[in-house]
């Protein structure tokens, strides 16, 4: 299907001044769209976002008409912040669709090879995969351009932030990969930025400097950079990072505390948390339940933590109950490796006792020997004792 032709869809002077209009129009609403989404906002101005992401398509589609396009020809975006869509999301929006049919239109980046990149609705997308359509109503923004990668990134992470509750999972990954598309010389310290973000908060807590951070977040471009500048970070690095979270008006404060952790995660967790929706704060604390903390071997401790993980899903179990339940398996098993280390200590004494030669020995010494083993043998025979009458 060709691309829609916005210069040619107007002949006369009036229609040129009109697509003015509408084209000025669009760029007003996806500026405040991107502006909306990129800030933490209540369900007030959440519901004031919606209204304006369907008022940009409308305009979308006052300007150069809803199209019905191939969904085979439709690429999902790989730089889309947002990688969780449960399996009860997908299904209920098809639901919808199937009853309901598709009321609003998806919105599409036109590439130059044919094909088009999903900037808004993959929900929709994927639901109208799993009922086997073959089309979807769309529009269209940015026809023609080439996409960079860095710059698709940060435009789809800022749109996505705190739009449909964006995972924190994700938000920690897309974060890790905007500070990467942003300062290449980064990639090898991948693994590091959480660490070296935190080493920073540490200094800016001593300082009291945290406290600046919450007017920073919201502070224009100019004026943040004011701040990296002055604050005393150690490293270009440390600048890098906070650039980056700051430019998106996310607090460092809570990335350090709440997305990043989530990183740590082990594997099974993670794709709890995309597959079946469980929460990044009760996924850390069932992330307590390792290998090493229950002293037992990585297959063990991943069916302990399977089988919890499902229970706190099945049951919709509160974040303290999670906690207490973790808390009891902990316990558990800490007392189980006291008796195993206790087990292991008498039968060390058991052997030691065995291996005693008493050869060579004089005849004082092996009178003052017999006498200390008569008195722990009295010493065994009284507790026995005492736990035979107990029982």
């Amino acid at each position: 299907m060709p691309k829609p032709d916005i210069s040619n869809a107007f002949a006369t002077a009036g229609q040129s001044q009109k697509i003015h209009h509408l084209t000025q129009r669009v760029e007003e609403l996806e500026s405040e769209i991107t502006h909306l989404r990129a800030v933490e906002i209540g369900s007030e101005e959440k519901i004031a976002l919606e209204l304006r992401i369907q008022e940009l398509v409308a305009e979308l589609a006052n300007k150069q008409g809803v199209e019905e396009v191939a969904i085979n020809l439709i690429d999902r975006n790989p730089r889309q912040p947002r990688q969780t869509f449960t399996k009860a999301s997908i299904q209920g929006m098809a639901e919808l669709l199937k009853t309901q049919g598709q009321h609003t239109p998806i919105i599409l980046i036109p590439l130059s090879n044919g094909r088009y990149l999903l900037f808004d609705g993959e929900r929709r997308w994927r639901a109208a995969h799993l009922l086997g359509w073959k089309t979807l109503k769309a529009v269209f923004i940015a026809a023609g351009i080439e996409v960079d990668d860095r710059n698709l990134h940060r435009q789809a992470l800022s749109t996505t932030l705190h739009r449909e509750d964006l995972n924190a999972l994700d938000l920690a990954e897309s974060l890790i990969q905007q500070i990467i598309y942003d300062y290449p010389d980064l990639e090898d310290q991948k693994d590091a930025i959480p660490r070296l973000l935190n080493a920073a908060m540490s200094r800016l807590e001593r300082n009291r400097k945290n406290l600046e951070l919450a007017d920073i977040r919201l502070a224009s471009k100019e004026a943040q950079q004011e701040w990296i500048e002055t604050v005393g970070f150690k490293s270009p690095e440390e600048q890098n990072i906070f650039e980056v979270i700051l430019e998106l008006q996310l607090n460092p404060t809570s990335i350090d505390t709440n997305i990043f952790p989530l990183l740590k995660l082990s594997q099974d967790l993670k794709n709890a948390i995309r597959d079946e929706g469980l929460e990044g704060s009760k996924a850390r604390e069932l992330n307590k339940l390792s290998a090493e903390q229950l002293n037992i071997d990585e297959a063990q401790s991943l069916e302990i933590r399977v089988q919890l993980t499902q229970r706190v899903i099945q049951e919709k179990l509160s974040l303290s109950r999670t906690k207490v339940l973790v808390k009891e398996i902990l316990k558990q098993y800490k007392s189980s490796d006291s008796s195993t280390d206790q087990e292991k200590k008498m039968n060390k004494t058991v052997k030691t006792i065995q291996s005693l030669n008493f050869e060579g020995i004089k005849h004082n010494q092996l009178e003052e020997i017999r006498q200390a083993l008569e008195g722990k043998l009295q010493e065994i025979d009284q507790i026995m004792t005492n736990n035979i009458v107990g029982e």
